[in-house]
């Protein structure tokens, strides 16, 4: 899968919060808003059908602009720059909101997971293992509780694939992690 752009997505992500932080600091709050608002559309964009790489870069960047994004609510309290404007606050409630559940991680682990196909396309018994484990990695993806049934399907593939497929439990974790993150962000801004 080429990843060349999410890296390059992750470089300029992580400068915009630079520069969010530069304007909010210079008194600029309207264009501090604006450039997070931006952020996080981009950072969504970023793993939006991509690979699980894209996708694990546009969970950090997410969660970098959530962060500065609750960072300029706390700044209300600094005498100096007050508070946000109720459009400054809903600008950013929007641009959240805008974000929906977060990212679609069953579709970039699907993406990688057939990406193998090539590999084993003359293998009639890889082929069946990858379409079992595919199935069992999405559905897990949808309720934890079917990891048993991943796990069964990676231990019963071919050893070559064990070193292959992504850790589902940290897939998950990442999810969660941002899931929390929105929560969090979506509360602050209320």
């Amino acid at each position: 899968m080429p990843v060349e752009y999410a890296r390059k997505a992750l470089v300029l992500g992580r400068l915009n919060v630079l520069y969010a932080f530069h304007l909010f600091i210079a008194g600029n709050k309207d264009g501090g808003v604006r450039i997070l608002a931006a952020g996080l559309k981009f950072s969504h964009d970023a793993g939006n059908g991509g690979s699980l790489f894209a996708t694990l870069i546009a969970k950090d960047l997410l969660v970098n602009h959530l962060r500065a994004a609750a960072d300029a609510v706390h700044l209300e309290a600094d005498p100096l720059r007050g508070p946000l404007s109720a459009a400054q606050r809903s600008r950013l409630q929007e641009a959240v909101a805008q974000l929906g559940e977060g990212l679609d991680w069953r579709t970039a682990a699907k993406l990688d997971l057939e990406g193998l196909r090539g590999h084993y396309a003359g293998d009639s018994r890889a082929s069946a293992a990858l379409t079992r484990i595919i199935s069992s990695y999405v559905a897990v993806l949808d309720d934890q509780s079917k990891l048993p049934a991943l796990d069964e399907a990676i231990r019963s593939a071919p050893q070559q694939f064990a070193s292959l497929i992504p850790n589902a439990r940290r897939v998950l974790e990442q999810a969660q992690d941002l899931h929390n993150r929105l929560l969090q962000t979506r509360s602050l801004l209320q």
